[in-house]
């Protein structure tokens, strides 16, 4: 009896043996990996910025006087813009931006050549009101989140002068002109977040000399030299400035890969 059990037992394992080298073989199922997202800075974005302005004023007229103010204060707009990545580290794109530029100041000087022939205490005042630019953008990609960009194009903005003769209570002349002129600027942004940035940037502007024209407001008496009335501006501008942007996403996500 015992011979049979034994016997039983070993052709019961033989056969479950058997068995389970024809089942198929188990494995772990595959594992998705989803590889680290890569900042992209390609599409459009929009944004707001604030910051100070910095100007130079030069007041040249026609008889040997030349002065120059320094006018300071603050600005604050919005930015539009659209990049293109490619290499794949360079960017390129171009950017519309524009808001409020307040500065002001005056200043008394004195006029060796004013109206009556004789010197005189003039107060000249300039400010200004608005700023907008077109500029184009390169920028190098470093980092995965930082880029690095120039950029340059046409400006905009207004300044109003006004002069008034102190000694002879004459005035005041005044008069506003719009001014068209060239800006250059470079600046860091950083993608703190998958959509948005954080930037700093400087930017100059340069404007041509414009005549205002102040002898078309004033009598001049006869005989006179009016060195006041012909006054011409020549206004160049620097701007510090920190943006907070938000970039659409454009490009399709990164595809998921299976790794066995």
């Amino acid at each position: 009896m015992r011979r049979v059990v034994l016997s039983a037992f070993v052709l019961s394992c033989a056969v479950a043996s058997a068995l389970a080298g024809d089942l198929p073989a188990l494995k772990a199922p595959p594992v998705l990996e989803v590889p680290a997202p890569t900042f992209g800075w390609a599409g459009f974005y929009f944004g707001g910025y604030g910051g100070g302005v910095f100007a130079t004023t030069d007041f040249v007229g026609p008889v040997d006087d030349h002065y120059r103010q320094g006018p300071h204060g603050g600005t604050f707009g919005a930015l539009i813009g659209y990049n293109v990545q490619f290499r794949p580290n360079w960017v390129e794109g171009i950017e519309i931006d524009g808001g409020w530029q307040g500065y002001k100041t005056a200043t008394n000087f004195t006029d060796p050549n004013e109206i009556t022939l004789v010197p005189a205490t003039v107060r000249q005042t300039v400010d200004s009101n608005y700023v907008a630019r077109i500029r184009g953008r390169v920028g190098y990609a470093f980092g995965d989140r930082a880029l690095f960009f120039v950029a340059g194009g046409l400006s905009f903005t207004d300044i109003a002068a006004s002069e008034y003769d102190v000694t002879n209570a004459s005035g005041p002349y005044s008069r506003t002109r719009d001014f068209i002129g060239g800006t250059i600027g470079a600046g860091l942004d950083y993608a703190f977040l998958s959509n948005w940035i954080g930037r700093i940037e400087y930017i100059y502007d340069n404007y041509p000399a414009m005549d205002y024209g102040f002898s078309s407001m004033a009598a001049v008496p006869a005989g006179s030299v009016n060195t006041v009335n012909d006054r011409r501006i020549y206004p160049q501008e620097s701007t510090v400035r920190a943006a907070l942007i938000y970039k659409f996403d454009v490009l399709a996500p990164a595809p998921v890969i299976a790794k066995y």
